[in-house]
């Protein structure tokens, strides 16, 4: 009895030291993403989002007198955006994320470097970066997809099965013999 006992307490108290590593291990995670600014993903996604629906009802070229319909449906698309994509609905998944991918120790190693100097600089500097890295990959993209376009219409010719030979229509060849 007095063993179960000890076993019991050992496991709670196991449990509850697991608890306060994994609750500091959050706290660590949601410190690194507000201070790279992890947390202002999705207004920028947001605002990509509103970009791409204002060039969509642009180029509808809504008559003056579907004006109104027109913005039923923007408020309509405000408030999905405003619900769906708010960060306290994603939050917790980005600190899941940052959790499962480096452990505390990462973590706490990651918010220190970016609260240095340096740190800063590198998420000061990472959205103009991105940006001149997507330009640099879409350029490139632009001389890949041809070829690749090429090889794979290649590949269909190579890999087509042969075409099926003409069939005479049941009738064809018959002579007509009830004149």
């Amino acid at each position: 009895m007095l063993k179960r006992l000890v076993l019991m307490l050992c496991l709670l108290l196991s449990c509850a030291t697991a608890y306060g590593a994994e609750k500091e291990h959050r706290a660590l995670a949601e410190e690194l993403i507000r201070i790279t600014d992890g947390d202002t993903v999705m207004e920028r996604m947001k605002a990509q989002v509103t970009m791409i629906f204002q060039q969509i009802t642009a180029q509808m070229n809504v008559q003056e007198a579907d004006k109104p319909k027109l913005e039923k449906f923007t408020k309509r698309f405000d408030a999905i955006v405003k619900e769906d994509m708010a960060w306290d609905k994603v939050k917790t998944q980005y600190v899941d994320l940052y959790t499962s991918v480096f452990t505390e120790e990462e973590t706490k190693g990651l918010v220190d470097f970016y609260k240095s100097d340096l740190g800063k600089k590198v998420t000061a500097k990472m959205p103009e970066l991105m940006q001149q890295s997507l330009t640099v990959a879409r350029t490139y993209m632009q001389n890949v997809v041809p070829k690749l376009e090429g090889l794979t219409e290649e590949m269909r010719k190579e890999f087509a099965p042969p075409a099926a030979p003409a069939t005479p229509a049941p009738d064809a060849g018959k002579t007509d013999t009830k004149k």
